[in-house]
């Protein structure tokens, strides 16, 4: 207790540089003896502070004195600041980072900003993260409604493990009651969330982040061209080894995907943008449903 008393006594006098015993009493909530049997105690550890009596006077520490040239250099710093930046948009670690802020006497601790959730997502996505946080850190069983990448819409009770952040979108790595089995889930696809009660037993999560494939799953291997319009998402959603760039600009793109409708709503979001070069069976799948979407315009 006493030594968290003295961090705290320090904090206030590196933020405010000098403050009255009275005052750090009754934010600290002990007396004024006690106060100055901490300064005391600071100063014994080599803190240069002091009390000065009369009008102006107070606790104060030296001016020269700057906690963070004995401890950290000025990347060391930016690296911790970064970290706690992120933590703050996960929805905690604004008081760490407003007292480090202080404690390293840095300026402009709004150079950054870091914001996990998707473009126009608005405030449900923020409000789904932080039950799901809540429930890993709880330890609490979670359910929700949840729509697969097969266009399935399920009822599912989950007892959570960890939330990952990987390729710009946040999952729930959780066991599955309903499959028996851990499951990954997209935190933009779960709908309806609600804590259960109780708690869930001890479990040992898998060490990677691995998307189960779909039932009765089926890959088919794809040589795609891109125009060099489409470049910028090309980059985005393929591996560069899967991309050979051509003179004209054009990208030709080799990958595997499973068959279902998101890989048929996938190719058609690039419009003109994309040819299917093989296998000969999905071109005719694309030509059939543009006919269909010609179909709606044309009646």
């Amino acid at each position: 207790m006493k030594n968290g008393r003295l961090f705290e006594l320090l904090y206030l006098l590196i933020e405010k540089r000098a403050v009255t015993a009275g005052e750090l009493a009754q934010r600290l909530e002990v007396s004024e003896r006690t106060i100055y049997r901490d300064i005391d105690a600071l100063s014994a550890a080599g803190i240069p502070v002091y009390a000065q009596k009369g009008k102006g006077g107070g606790v104060r520490l030296l001016d020269q004195f700057v906690l963070d040239r004995a401890l950290l250099s000025r990347e060391q710093q930016d690296e911790i600041l970064f970290a706690l930046q992120a933590i703050r948009a996960t929805g905690g670690g604004e008081e760490a980072l407003s007292r480090l802020s202080a404690l390293f006497r840095r300026e402009g601790g709004d150079w950054l900003e870091v914001d996990f959730t998707d473009w126009g997502s608005g405030a449900t996505e923020r409000e789904n993260f932080a039950l799901v946080k809540r429930a890993v850190l709880e330890r609490r069983p979670l359910s929700f409604t949840y729509y697969s990448s097969a266009g399935e819409r399920r009822r599912r009770t989950v007892e959570p493990a960890r939330l990952v952040f990987k390729s710009g979108c946040w999952y729930l790595s959780a066991f599955c009651r309903n499959k028996q089995d851990w499951r990954v889930f997209r935190l933009v696809r779960m709908e309806d969330l609600s804590l259960e009660e109780g708690t869930c037993p001890p479990r040992n999560p898998p060490e990677q982040l691995e998307a189960p494939l779909p039932e009765g799953y089926r890959g088919v291997d794809l040589r795609l061209r891109f125009a060099p319009s489409a470049a910028w998402r090309v980059r985005d959603y393929f591996h560069p080894r899967e991309i050979a760039a051509q003179p004209d600009g054009s990208l030709l793109v080799s990958c595997t995907f499973p068959e279902d409708r998101w890989l048929l709503s996938f190719l058609l979001s690039f419009g003109a943008q994309l040819e299917v070069l093989s296998p000969d069976r999905w071109r005719e799948i694309l030509k059939e449903e543009i006919k269909k979407s010609l179909g709606v315009y044309e009646t």
